[in-house]
């Protein structure tokens, strides 16, 4: 039959588990940290390209309206001068 551990060997085992878990927790906010880190650096890229394709969206607006301006300017010209 086996014996019964000590006191001193059941506390020895707690304190051992104990520091494994201190262990364990540490690491967790080490890798908490740095994914917390990522989303930050993701969220601002994010919002870096959100506002790049919003500037190439306006230019290319404008120049669609630039385009189009033109495009009514010369077919104008094209009447006026072919008397239509």
């Amino acid at each position: 039959m086996p014996s019964k551990p000590t006191l001193s060997t059941r506390v020895t085992r707690q304190e051992s588990g104990h520091k494994r878990l201190e262990n364990a927790l540490a690491h967790l906010a080490e890798e908490h940290a740095k994914t917390e880190a990522q989303f930050r650096e993701t969220d601002r890229r994010i919002r870096e390209l959100g506002e790049e394709t919003d500037r190439r969206i306006r230019e290319l607006g404008e120049e669609t309206d630039r385009r189009i301006r033109d495009l009514v300017s010369a077919i104008g010209e094209f009447i006026r001068r072919n008397g239509r």
